[in-house]
């Protein structure tokens, strides 16, 4: 059954072929598919403007929002990422002895400098 049905395909595809890549070679095709190219684009583009406004209207992020977001934290990622590079690469040039002091979180502790007493306000 499987082979008659692919001869019979094969005999449709000799008697329409040749016509069908002619005009498939034609101006006229082609100019076809560039106009249908800037309508698809067109519609697509004022689609998603009217999305854009509706998702907005109603106070929701709408694609290129979160596309903006993507964006700044992949760049916040690579600062990070650039930063972790620089600790690792300074940590391995400083000599052992030279840990900073901590006071217990992962801060290094600060010298606490003498404070200045808080000026006195009169109240008259």
């Amino acid at each position: 059954m499987a082979k008659q049905w692919r001869e019979i395909y094969n005999e449709w595809e000799k008697a329409v072929a040749p016509g069908l890549e002619q005009f498939a070679a034609s101006d006229g095709f082609r100019d076809f598919m560039a106009a249908s190219a800037k309508v698809t684009s067109a519609l697509t583009a004022e689609f998603e403007r009217a999305s854009r406004r509706w998702l907005h209207f109603w106070n929701l992020p709408a694609a290129t929002d979160v596309r903006k977001l993507r964006q700044q934290v992949a760049a916040v990622d690579r600062e990070l990422k650039g930063l972790k590079n620089l600790v690792f690469e300074v940590a391995a040039v400083a000599p052992a002895g030279d840990e900073p002091a901590t006071n217990g979180s992962a801060q290094p502790a600060r010298k606490s400098a003498a404070k200045k007493p808080a000026a006195a306000v009169e109240v008259s």
